[in-house]
């Protein structure tokens, strides 16, 4: 399992794939997202890079979704 800066916690695709449900992503894109990053992170990535990531791959598929979800990242900050 891949680790990820935040608190050294591990990757988990499922918490990603509920973010983006939650910023209003189709479950199936949602899942396509959370599959493609899970192929790219690497070990010692930051949340950031993991948010701006999805935030990418999002945007090919449902720009109009990415940006809320974008909207949404910026809120929690």
């Amino acid at each position: 399992m891949v680790k990820v800066m935040k608190r050294w916690e591990e990757f988990d695709k499922a918490k990603l794939k509920a973010s983006l449900k939650k910023a209003g992503a189709k479950e199936e894109h949602a899942t396509e997202v959370a599959e493609t990053v899970a192929r790219k992170v690497w070990e010692g990535m930051t949340t950031a890079e993991i948010k701006q990531l999805a935030t990418t791959e999002l945007r090919r598929i449902d720009p109009k979704t990415a940006t809320v979800y974008e909207t949404y990242r910026k809120i929690m900050k």
